[in-house]
């Protein structure tokens, strides 16, 4: 599959490359057509069957005459497009496919699409790949339907194209099939799309993973050596391969007899280590790519981390790698871990040695990594797999989501992240590998020192820690601040099911514990219920008179196993909780290990509990961080036990992040909903405006419009006189503001007049020009507006992060905007799911409900603005910024009112 291209860009087919992942793992490259390529076309030509060539020329072509081959490299870009995968180093690609489509001439929005791939690359996904990156072109340049001419006996072809997830047509004439189909994104395509590519990801992944062979170029006969190291940890921990020691100088390592080099081992390597200096790293890579190394994890640092010339090597690195069809971990790494029985690696040099479990981890940073794993296991976390990718030079963590998410072994993927290469991809994989197992993630960086300042209230409210904070909401990602978090999170996920809901109850024998574990509860979002009369009879009869049963349960301090056994048996089969959280302070005659027990065999007596339960003991003298619980496995996980906290405010602050994980998860996925955008109306404006900025507003009412966005354009006027003859014009109270792009917020500088009378109009408007004179601010022109029906002021818009693309924004209006802070965030596109939650993720929400009795607002109309917004970002690129504050919201079912917009365009 290839790699999604940043969509929030525009098209530069000058500098389109991609990775390609071919379905058994194979790594290829796919660029445009060059004039240069004519040979390479003609060899293509020459390497293929008669029947392949008769297939695409629908006739057998012995030769390509220059005359044709000048045809075919004559690519424009936009109406003439051709892709070519190529494989081997860049400075000697050979092309092996080549897909094309070519407008027609009468119909400007119907292109001929066709492909020639050579014999030994076909039924690899080749084809698939090349219609879905033609198809993604031909979108961005007004195409919206492909054709192609298939002869009947042309199987593979009309498979690739049926499988396509496109609504087609097709009629037969003299053994030719034409086929016609509409090339608009679709549920089905996207599905297509995205189960090629997971499954080419998880391919091309085993050998990094599950290798059969290994060799460690670095591995020394000392031991505390970085190769030394990593070397001795694969045999000791009984990889279940073999594993050959490449060393230039000894006659053997550890018992093992050692090579020379790659080329001179006895078989092919699958996965290589190299732990040398970096210096040598670029000639044992091309050892690699000749001797058929299908993967290599570079332990070696000072590449791209290391300035300029590190920056050089890295790439010449990659190139090599990627002729050769080899993933590459790193540089500048800690290695890798596979704890399966059937594999057994331990593939990194430090003195670590996770317990087998179904957590996956992956690290950014190789020494927190190693660090969080050591810590993973003092707390009984078990690690299906570890990885530490480095200067993620290629396989990153979106291609691991997609290798774990077909992993038995895993079953919750936590992520320790410092930068994201591609977010639009993150969020597509995340979203869908979310459905299936909770992704927990801490991201670096909350609080960078270079923000760009900002123009408008929307910029204003925006950074990138918001935009993370928006990727993750709409992907269903956990995050947590800290890394503590981060375990007390995963060890509930990994030991427990998914909670129902939200109703906690909390049993403890100590009152004040109890209080804090209800003040987290309701922090978190959680519910503390009172318990059914009936729960409450059963507790009352086996609990002394002095307990306390509505919830939270204090049972007191004297009781002991017993009563907790009771009172466990009880809730425990108690419908109306979902979670349950077990607070235990050691008295003097009962140990904690005895209530340990008791827990242990509760849960071992219900087996099919759907219920969450965690456990708090305050006993620093018998740490205990897990009850295990004998038995069959819970949802499918390597193991059931019951996680033990300290306090319980952590334990609480995980039940609350699960709870909302199961709350996303059972929630309905969303669709992108496809807005139609005038482009040609749009485009106009934006070629008007080459230099970008802030726009007039006839022309920020034409780009809106492009969009179905209605906005009121203001009468603009430069005089007393201007001023009376507006307000008449308009018949109503209206409002009078600067007319200038360089007054970014009217109301701070007394910039604005509302509820003007046609009377007071001239007056108004003098006394308009004093209030900002006063702010050293001459007046030139005045909008004038009339006075808006009343309603909810909320605040709507665009921004553009320099990670994540354009933003939508949703929050409060008003010019309390900035100190309510109440405003979220979403990255493009923008789902009907996404837009809804947005709206419901503010206390705005609040008043568009109907607060203290006024009426309910057209929630329904402010989802489709936004809606329409990313509709509108995504098919302009060069919008910088939208500020649409206030937006009226008047009630339900009278639609919406926009009240000021602005529109900030980039540089074209």
């Amino acid at each position: 599959m290839a790699e999604p291209v940043n969509q929030s860009e525009p098209w530069n087919l000058e500098n389109y490359s991609q990775r390609v992942l071919l379905r058994d793992g194979a790594v290829l490259r796919m660029r445009p057509l060059r004039q240069s390529d004519r040979q390479g076309l003609i060899d293509l030509f020459k390497r293929c069957s008669p029947e392949s060539i008769r297939y695409r020329f629908l006739r057998m072509v012995t030769s390509l005459p220059d005359s044709l081959v000048d045809q075919l490299v004559s690519v424009d870009g936009a109406k003439h497009v051709a892709l070519v995968v190529t494989q081997g180093e860049a400075s000697e690609q050979k092309i092996v496919a080549v897909g094309r489509y070519f407008a027609d001439e009468k119909k400007t929005h119907v292109a001929e699409v066709s492909f020639l791939v050579e014999d030994a690359m076909q039924r690899r996904g080749i084809g698939s790949i090349l219609l879905d990156a033609l198809a993604e072109i031909a979108r961005a340049h007004k195409i919206t339907r492909f054709s192609a001419d298939v002869l009947a006996d042309n199987r593979l072809m009309m498979s690739v194209f049926r499988k396509a997830g496109y609504a087609m047509t097709s009629n037969i004439s003299y053994g030719v099939t034409h086929l016609e189909f509409p090339i608009l994104r679709s549920e089905m395509a996207e599905a297509r799309r995205d189960a090629q590519e997971a499954e080419a990801e998880r391919a091309s992944l085993r050998s990094i993973f599950m290798p059969q062979t290994i060799a460690v170029v670095g591995a020394s006969r000392n031991p505390a050596s970085v190769g030394g190291a990593l070397f001795r940890n694969l045999l000791r921990w009984g990889f279940h391969g073999t594993v050959y020691p490449v060393n230039p100088v000894a006659g053997s390592i550890a018992g093992v007899r050692a090579y020379p080099s790659i080329s001179e081992l006895p078989e092919q390597a699958e996965l290589v280590y190299v732990a040398i200096p970096a210096g040598l790293v670029i000639e044992v890579a091309r050892q690699c790519a000749a001797a058929g190394v299908r993967a290599i994890c570079i332990i070696t640092a000072r590449f791209a981390e290391a300035g300029e010339e590190g920056k050089a090597a890295q790439a010449e690195l990659v190139d090599i790698c990627r002729g050769a069809g080899i993933r590459l971990v790193g540089p500048n790494c800690m290695g890798i871990v596979n704890t399966a029985e059937g594999v057994k690696m331990l593939g990194t040099f430090a003195p670590v040695e996770p317990p087998a479990g179904n957590v996956a981890m992956s690290s950014q940073s190789g020494a927190l990594g190693l660090a969080l794993m050591a810590q993973a296991g003092r707390l009984g976390l078990g690690v299906s797999s570890f990885i530490s990718i480095g200067n993620k030079a290629d396989v990153s963590g979106n291609d691991l989501l997609q290798f774990w998410e077909g992993d038995e072994n895993t079953d919750i993927i936590l992520l320790y992240l410092e930068s994201f290469g591609n977010p639009r991809r993150f969020a597509r994989i995340a979203r869908r590998v979310s459905r299936a197992k909770p992704i927990v993630a801490v991201k670096s960086g909350r609080t960078a020192a270079g923000a760009i300042a900002a123009s408008s209230h929307t910029a204003a409210l925006a950074n990138s820690d918001r935009a993370v904070d928006a990727l993750f909401a709409q992907t269903g990602i956990i995050r947590v601040d800290k890394l503590a978090d981060f375990f007390s999170v995963a060890r509930l996920l990994a030991s427990q099911p998914i909670p129902k809901g939200r109703r906690l109850g909390i049993l403890t024998n100590g009152g004040g514990p109890g209080i804090i574990a209800v003040d987290a509860a309701i922090a978190a979002g959680l519910e503390i219920p009172v318990l059914s009369d009936e729960t409450q009879s059963k507790l009352r009869a086996v609990l002394p008179p002095a307990a306390t049963i509505r919830n939270p349960i204090d049972i007191i301090a004297g009781s002991g196993p017993k009563e907790y056994r009771d009172c466990l048996e009880i809730l425990c089969d108690d419908p109306d909780l979902d979670a349950l959280l077990v607070i235990f302070i050691p008295p003097l005659a009962t140990p904690t290990r005895e209530v340990a027990q008791v827990l242990s065999d509760t849960m071992e007596a219900r087996p099919d509990l759907q219920m969450t339960v965690a456990a708090v003991f305050f006993d620093p003298s018998s740490p205990v961080v897990s009850v295990p619980v004998p038995g069959p496995p819970v949802e499918g996980r390597a193991r059931r036990s019951v996680p033990v906290y300290n306090f319980p405010e952590s334990a609480v602050a995980s039940i609350g992040a699960a709870v909302r994980y199961g709350t996303w998860r059972a929630a309905p996925t969303g669709s992108i909903v496809e807005i139609p955008v005038n482009l040609e109306s749009a485009e106009r404006v934006v070629d008007a405006n080459p230099d970008g900025g802030w726009l007039s507003q006839p022309h920020v009412a034409q780009l809106l419009a492009a969009a179905g966005i209605e906005v009121v354009l203001p009468i603009i006027v430069a005089s007393e006189k201007e001023a009376v003859s507006a307000a008449m014009k308009a018949g109503v109270p209206v409002s009078l503001k600067i007319d200038d792009p360089q007054v970014l917020h009217k109301s701070d500088v007394g910039g604005v007049l509302l509820n003007v009378s046609t009377a007071e109009a001239g007056d108004a408007y003098r006394r308009l020009g004093n209030q900002l004179l006063a702010h050293n601010i001459t007046m030139r022109a005045a909008s004038v507006m009339p006075m808006a029906r009343p309603g909810v002021e909320v605040l709507a818009g665009i921004t553009h992060d320099p990670v994540f693309g354009p933003l939508v924004a949703f929050g409060s209006g008003g010019y309390l905007v900035e100190l309510l802070d109440d405003v979220v965030f979403r990255v493009l596109p923008l789902t009907d799911r996404d837009a809804s939650e947005m709206v419901r993720s503010t206390r705005a929400v609040h008043l568009l409900k109907g607060y203290r009795g006024a009426p309910e607002a057209d929630i329904a109309a402010v989802e489709q603005l936004l809606l329409r917004l990313s509709a509108l970002a995504e098919a302009i690129p060069r919008i910088g910024e939208v500020d649409l504050n206030p937006v009226i919201v008047h009630p339900k079912g009278e639609g919406i009112t926009l009240i000021d917009a602005r529109i900030r365009l980039t540089a074209g």
